[in-house]
């Protein structure tokens, strides 16, 4: 955090240096724009059984408010070709409530199509990941958890936000928005860092009714090597992932598809411990202001570990700024304590109730 901070300061110094600093002290105001997002969750399963967490922050049949959550966005466009923003987050399944920079990058605009990116920047892996925070924004009261999770025993194939630079393209043809982003940095985790992390991720959207991305990436673990034995296992080995997306919003039908390869070069009694395949599936269709929708999750890692996921959810958009949802979902995993997954021990019979209800809101 602290990084990140004095790297903010640095950038706003030289915009002050590029655009003078009386005249930006006396308009700063107006090159500012803060606005935010709030969730309040609550979540109930039918096991004694952690999903999605530990004793502290995961789901069981006792009941917990994960993804309960306030975040504030400030923007500041510091001249016409530099500007600074950064995430202010508060999270019930971090530190209590406590706030942390969930990322803040600088931007400069090199031409109408080219824009470089530096600092701590969101993962810009996985069609909602950018903005997974804001359920305003998407149907289900949390992106589905089997390819959007950062959970250790989860897929691994998006990530929170990333430290490094990243250099955007967009270019318009007729109805199409064609775009990239190329990134380079490292991903602080707990207990590990990637780092020369090196991906690429590709968009097309048609008239904001069909999107498509394709996104991949590689960068080298590095852990403890007097650690625990698995984690020394990871050190210095290859993680990397290949994903691809779909979202169409046609009339009122809304759906979503996504699926990704998680790859890493650890290997136990000669099996890929760490390879995993995942994917979903959402359909939608508006009905006045509700919309329900249904989705289907499957996850399987090489070592055995494997989770499905099935959830009938309803949208009540009560205005542009205010949703509220419920949800019920079947989650089945295999019934082998030490292969859990998302789950810290599976299940008594393999699978479990998961029924969830939210509001989310923007301001």
């Amino acid at each position: 955090m602290n990084n990140t901070l004095t790297m903010l300061a640095k950038v706003t110094l030289i915009g002050l240096t590029l655009s003078g600093s009386t005249a930006l002290a006396v308009d700063w105001t107006e090159r500012t724009d803060v606005s935010g997002f709030f969730t309040t969750r609550y979540s109930l399963t039918d096991e004694a059984a952690y999903f999605h967490g530990d004793r502290d922050s995961g789901i069981n049949d006792k009941g917990s408010f994960q993804g309960t959550k306030l975040g504030l966005t400030i923007r500041s466009q510091i001249n016409d070709d530099l500007s600074v923003a950064m995430l202010l987050m508060s999270s019930a399944s971090e530190n209590d409530y406590n706030t942390q920079i969930d990322w803040a990058f600088a931007s400069y605009t090199l031409s109408e199509a080219f824009t470089l990116r530096a600092g701590k920047i969101k993962f810009p892996v996985g069609l909602v990941n950018e903005y997974v925070d804001v359920g305003v924004t998407y149907p289900w009261i949390s992106a589905p958890l089997l390819l959007y999770s950062n959970e250790p025993n989860g897929a691994q194939a998006t990530r929170e936000a990333y430290t490094g630079a990243s250099l955007l393209w967009t270019e318009e043809m007729g109805d199409w928005t064609l775009g990239s982003d190329l990134f380079f940095g490292q991903v602080d985790l707990e207990g590990m860092v990637v780092k020369g992390l090196l991906g690429l991720t590709v968009r097309a959207n048609w008239d904001d009714t069909v999107e498509l991305q394709a996104s991949a990436y590689e960068g080298e673990m590095n852990t403890d090597p007097a650690g625990m034995p698995m984690m020394a296992m990871m050190n210095e080995k290859t993680h990397g992932a290949r994903l691809v997306g779909i979202k169409v919003d046609w009339h009122n039908i809304v759906a979503y598809a996504e699926a990704a390869q998680v790859t890493m070069d650890v290997t136990m009694m000669g099996t890929k411990i760490g390879d995993s395949d995942v994917w979903y599936a959402t359909l939608g269709y508006r009905i006045g202001r509700f919309l329900p929708h249904f989705t289907r999750q499957e996850w399987d890692r090489d070592n055995g570990a494997n989770h499905s996921l099935s959830t009938l959810g309803l949208a009540y958009r009560v205005t542009d700024s205010v949703v509220i949802k419920a949800e019920q979902s079947r989650i089945g995993t295999n019934n082998f304590a030490t292969q859990a997954g998302l789950f810290n021990i599976a299940p008594s019979d393999g699978s479990t109730n998961l029924t969830s209800i939210a509001v989310d809101i923007i301001f």
